[in-house]
């Protein structure tokens, strides 16, 4: 046969008529003429070996190796490497092609370094002709020389995107040698054949160089790159690039024994394999007609953990998670044992939702359960967490590295359920309920607010908790009217429950007040935080006007901490302009005694809300005997059946203002009052909390938690969701972007109409009105 040739080039090819000629040109046509061709037909169906066959015939330097069967292009280079005469091999696909110089540049590097590897750069010949694109600019060197460990950490870096393209390197034959007698003889891949040799190698080389020239012409496009996802068989066919990166793992953990950097190996290995799990994902979801997508990710999810496909989308391709989540299937708490609960919010800080976590862990822990508090940011006040509950604060700096922590947390908690607090307020949570399915925790979402809030506040919660509800085993919503939204929108597993008794509600009924009727001036009172946006603070400004109007004898005693745009000072300021800062009064925050002291002076509670989910301070003033005047907040379980509130519409300060004037003229109907005050207060802390929070994550709650919507809720909550429009319209006038507001608003709040008409026609003279005005907006 003559002396070794310079050079092998090995092509691996498969029905590649129309492309193979070209390439192999490319091959023939290389300056440095002492090289050997060795083309690998797998089983063509086509007329590729004919083609390779004729020019073969006019140049001994083209050979052709036929397999009888399809083996796949990591066996066909298998056989070209092993008959390969040259102490250098390049690779070239049947539908590529090499540039003229391209062995004598490589050779020539390799001569003068002796390096086991030499890269270079490449040209990406996009479909229209096209090249120089982000692509191209990937595939270029990133090094100029790496030597031992550094080959393989400098080709795979831990944290990036594997690459594994054969054909950006020259290799010494050997080394190819050696990574294939690592692995089975009978090993196919189907598809990602090229990173798993490459990966490999690059283990096994010692020495790596390169240089900038652009040997390669890589046709992007042809073969089987960039084509969508039709049918459930190309979504296995791209799926398969995880079998082949799998495959390599005894080969890896069988170096990794050998060698004195065994650690750095598996871990670029287990980097490369969630890199190759991520592409996979990546590639389904934006190649997949909407027909098969959910096929193609059940899929993979046979091929992958579902914790491997979540960390690897999230680190390496973390757009795909805004997908992966809307395309969850459902799945309850199951009938396993649940023993270990993780309870979660942003921080824990005294007063709204912290106070209903900290409460509802106490109950659990009641209860027998293992109870675990996460703070997903930092600031919390660890004096909340109650005793025997473990306490963690993510301290990732990314979404990434908080949902790796997140997972470590459930494991090492054992958790079985979640409960997050917090899906009304941040857009991440579908992706920590994903990761905690990964880690065999059922995740169940707990709402704090009416329905109508995201509506109010003009953004898109409600569609997030709707898209990704099958994240969630169970939504908890806090009134029925709740239930019945979420219901129409297809949400089945909503269920209500009521808020926890607060401690000051407990101590409250333990020791009753006993209240009399005022006489002379009434004092009146107020607390929570000064938020105008919900609570609407400046409205007990409009009621102290009105009840000086009344010619009425009051003081109303305003408590809370500052709140977004308004203070006490802001608000005391606004009162003197309005001619009653002497009557309405902002005095700060208080707590504890002070704050039960100034309650037991006062004779009524006023409350001005637009919009609450368990206005807990309802259910605390009504505790010390203190009658209740507020806006209407029909959906509010605490005033539903309640005959200690009076209630009047929306912003009708005046009207509020009368029934307050009117307890001065009648002090029978305050005893009732007051009387009815603390029945319903003893209601609201009735439950068997510890019980109720048990059917909660137990999934076992009874059926009446979960009503079927009616006729009367539709109409309801189609009314709310036009009032609650009109309101957000008018701040966004307010603003100057009334449009904008409009357009956002009836996209927001006709979902629930065109639910509520598929299940119940006769909704539909209502639902034309509420068009007509959403329209208008």
């Amino acid at each position: 046969m003559g002396s070794a040739p310079l050079l092998s080039i090995v092509m691996p090819v498969f029905n590649d008529e129309a492309t193979v000629a070209s390439s192999l040109q490319s091959a023939l046509r290389q300056t440095v003429h002492d090289i050997e061709i060795i083309c690998v037909d797998d089983a063509s169906t086509d007329g590729t070996a004919a083609v390779i066959e004729r020019l073969a015939a006019r140049d001994p330097r083209v050979r052709l190796i036929r397999q009888e069967t399809n083996r796949s292009a990591f066996q066909s280079r298998r056989t070209g490497i092993l008959a390969a005469r040259a102490a250098y091999v390049l690779f070239l696909d049947g539908d590529d092609e090499l540039v003229a110089d391209a062995a004598k540049k490589a050779l020539a590097k390799a001569d003068a370094s002796g390096a086991d590897l030499v890269g270079f750069g490449v040209t990406v010949v996009e479909r229209d002709g096209r090249t120089g694109g982000a692509y191209e600019s990937r595939l270029q060197p990133p090094h100029r020389s790496l030597d031992g460990t550094a080959v393989l950490s400098g080709l795979f870096p831990i944290g990036k995107a594997a690459q594994g393209q054969l054909w950006r390197y020259l290799f010494r034959t050997r080394l190819l040698r050696d990574a294939y007698a690592l692995l089975p003889d009978d090993l196919m891949l189907a598809r990602v054949n090229d990173l798993p040799l490459m990966f490999l190698t690059a283990a096994l080389a010692t020495t790596y160089v390169s240089i900038d020239d652009k040997l390669y012409r890589y046709h992007f496009g042809r073969g089987g790159s960039g084509h969508v996802v039709d049918t459930v068989e190309r979504a296995e066919f791209y799926a398969s690039a995880i079998r082949s990166i799998d495959s390599i793992g005894p080969a890896v953990h069988e170096l990794a024994g050998t060698g004195a950097d065994g650690l750095l190996l598996l871990d670029t290995y287990a980097s490369a394999r969630l890199s190759m799990i991520g592409h996979v994902c990546f590639q389904l979801i934006e190649r997949s007609d909407s027909a098969v997508l959910d096929a193609a990710l059940a899929h993979l999810h046979t091929l992958a953990p579902a914790h491997d496909i979540v960390i690897a989308a999230a680190r390496f391709y973390p757009a795909t998670l805004k997908t992966l989540k809307f395309h969850a299937t459902w799945h309850g708490i199951g009938d396993r044992p649940v023993r270990s609960i993780l309870l979660t919010t942003s921080t824990l800080r005294t007063g709204g939702v912290s106070a209903v976590l900290a409460s509802q862990a106490r109950y659990l822990l009641d209860a027998g359960f293992r109870v675990t508090i996460v703070a997903r940011k930092s600031g919390s006040d660890r004096d909340v967490v109650p005793a025997g509950a473990a306490f963690v604060e993510l301290a990732g700096r990314d979404l990434v590295e908080r949902l790796d922590e997140w997972a470590e947390i459930c494991r090492a908690h054992e958790v079985d359920v979640v409960i997050d607090h917090q899906i009304l307020y941040t857009p991440h949570w579908p992706e920590y309920a994903l990761m905690a399915r990964a880690e065999g925790a059922s995740t169940i979402g707990w709402v704090h607010n009416f329905v109508g809030r995201p509506i109010y506040d003009g953004n898109d919660r409600l569609s997030l908790i709707e898209r990704c509800s099958n994240t969630l085993a169970e939504l908890v919503v806090l009134s029925p009217l709740d239930v019945a939204y979420f219901k129409l929108r297809g949400v089945t597993h909503t269920v209500y429950v009521p808020n926890p008794p607060s401690p000051l509600l407990l101590e409250s009924l333990s020791h009753p007040v006993a209240r009399t009727p005022p006489a002379g001036r009434i004092e009146l009172v107020w607390w929570g935080r000064l938020d105008q946006h919900t609570k609407q603070v400046r409205e007990l400004i409009e009621v102290g006007v009105q009840l000086r109007r009344l010619s009425v004898d009051f003081r109303l005693k305003v408590i809370g901490p500052d709140w977004d745009h308004m203070t006490a000072k802001k608000f005391n300021r606004e009162a003197h302009r309005r001619r009653v800062g002497d009557h309405v009064v902002a005095v700060g925050p208080l707590r504890g005694a002070r704050l039960i002291d100034a309650i037991d002076a006062a004779d009524a509670f006023v409350s001005t809300s637009i919009i609450e989910g368990f206005q807990l301070t309802i259910a605390e003033a009504q505790a010390r005997g203190l009658p209740v005047f507020m806006y209407e907040l029909p959906w509010l379980t605490l005033a539903q059946h309640n005959e200690g509130i009076v209630a009047v519409p929306q912003a009708d300060a005046r009207g509020l203002a009368r029934q307050i004037a009117d307890l001065l003229d009648h002090p029978e109907r305050y005893t009732a009052l007051s009387r009815a005050s603390v029945e319903a207060a003893e209601r609201t802390s009735s439950f068997d909390f510890a019980e109720l929070y048990r059917g909660v994550v137990t999934g076992t709650l009874p059926p009446g938690f979960s009503p079927e919507p009616t006729l009367a809720d539709a109409r309801e909550l189609l009314g709310l969701m036009v009032f609650f429009a009109e309101r957000s319209r008018g701040r966004g006038r307010a603003n100057g972007s009334d449009a904008s507001v409009g357009a956002r608003l009836w996209k927001s709040a006709t979902p629930v109409g065109k639910a509520a008409l598929r299940r119940l026609p006769g909704l539909r003279p209502v639902a034309n009105r509420a068009k007509k005005w959403l329209h208008g907006s």
